[in-house]
């Protein structure tokens, strides 16, 4: 990263006209792991003619430069999205649609069951709701495509009928472009991956940790925790990860989970332990916000992802359903130092090939604005529609998509029937 770019980045803050109001460090105590973490209050796009700044943004690394550019980058990533050119946008059916488009079938929603919950306010996405089509760039063939503004902005409210929630999945920023490209399709095969495992309760191979992970586990992280790591590498061949973190500071027992996909599984690994790091500070802020919170058994009351990060925090009573992942014995071992072989854009054809493959589409959008690109970066939206995406309302899981239940029986697993899938809420951030 350019000194340019950080003091380009650094202009973004401004309590009148910055993409972000305000930046605080966030405090670290001796318990906590050797990392710098950063929060912000965002700008109120709406001002600005865009639509509400959804969500909270952060960043962490291990050094200040990292650490700064970082909660930056997913500022301007969640900034992006918040503006769309209406002009662009299509109101139609699918039916009636004179483009090329994304047939409904072809997108990861919910099962059939799902919709019997009157409280849900989305419908089946059929051929015949009318909804607002955008276009995107199909890197399997290069053709523009037409797809629901749903799908990739955030927030997106101008359709009056729902067919999905808004998420965040596929969205990436970084001063470079094809990092940026590259991070949102590894975080659409990551949220697929983690889906897969949480909802069907899938038991994959347990990575040993092995010295050389330890060592660099003792280098950022007090002695006591424990952690665990999976290959949740399926059916799409590009290094996926899951890991979780036992551990206990001044605010308790806590247990925090990440995972990520990267083009070897040493950089994969290390972005987990980061991911997993991250948490750690993120709780005691959730828990000091909402001290109050005592989560029952009605999970259907989770909202949001800051529910769900510190749900087991609060419900430690129910932490014997990770047992099952804790006793497995590791039996894997990778190269925590793996050189990358291949060239960004090497990497991007070569998983984009690995998803035409299997006759997926790999859609993009450019989402930059103005304002993001003068401070050097670029924001990009990648969806992958057969792709499982993450939730963070527990009534709008993704219980529908068709890999939900093909992949672990295709990967030598019991494939659990939507009915006996896992009804834990998932432990993600």
């Amino acid at each position: 990263m350019s000194e340019s770019t950080l003091v380009n980045g650094l202009k973004t803050i401004s309590n009148e006209l910055g993409l972000l109001y305000h930046i605080v460090k966030m405090p670290r105590l001796n318990g906590d792991p050797k990392m710098i973490s950063y929060g912000i209050w965002p700008a109120d796009t709406k001002y600005l003619g865009g639509e509400k700044f959804g969500g909270r943004s952060s960043g962490c690394g291990y050094v200040w430069d990292d650490a700064i550019l970082g909660t930056i980058g997913e500022t301007v990533e969640r900034y992006a999205p918040a503006f769309h050119n209406i002009e662009e946008g299509i109101k139609s059916t699918y039916r009636n649609l004179d483009k090329k488009a994304i047939h409904p079938d072809e997108f990861a929603l919910f099962h059939e069951k799902q919709y019997e919950d009157p409280r849900l306010n989305v419908q089946p996405f059929t051929e015949d709701i009318p909804l607002t089509w955008f276009p995107m760039k199909d890197l399997t063939n290069g053709e523009t495509c037409y797809v629901p503004g749903q799908f990739i902005y955030m927030p997106f409210t101008r359709d009056e009928n729902w067919v999905s929630i808004n998420t965040s999945t596929g969205l990436a920023a970084h001063s470079n472009y094809y990092k940026a490209i590259l991070n949102g399709l590894y975080e659409v095969i990551e949220r697929d991956s983690f889906v897969i495992t949480w909802m069907q309760k899938l038991i994959p191979k347990k990575i040993k940790i092995t010295r050389e992970i330890q060592n660099y586990l003792d280098a950022y992280y007090p002695p006591h925790f424990e952690w665990h790591f999976f290959d949740v590498t399926y059916d799409i061949k590009v290094p996926t990860i899951l890991g979780f973190c036992i551990g206990e500071t001044e605010y308790g027992k806590f247990i925090a989970f990440g995972s990520s996909t990267r083009i070897s599984y040493g950089a994969s690994l290390k972005k987990v332990i980061q991911e997993i790091g991250q948490t750690i500070p993120y709780f005691r802020f959730l828990l000091g916000e909402r001290k109050d919170w005592n989560p029952d058994d009605d999970y259907s009351k989770l909202m949001d992802f800051e529910e769900h990060s510190i749900f087991y925090v609060k419900r430690q009573d129910l932490w014997h359903i990770f047992d099952k992942w804790k006793d497995t014995e590791p039996s894997k071992v990778i190269d925590l130092h793996e050189p990358q072989v291949l060239s960004d854009q090497e990497t991007i054809r070569h998983i984009v090939g690995l998803l035409k493959e299997k006759n997926y589409n790999v859609l993009f959008k450019d989402l930059t604005t103005p304002d993001i690109r003068q401070i050097g970066f670029y924001s990009i939206k990648v969806f992958v529609p057969q792709l499982i995406p993450l939730s963070g309302a527990y009534p709008l899981y993704y219980n529908g998509g068709k890999r939900l239940y093909s992949v672990p029986e295709k990967m030598g697993f019991t494939a659990h029937d939507y009915d006996n899938l896992n009804k834990y809420p998932h432990p993600f951030p």
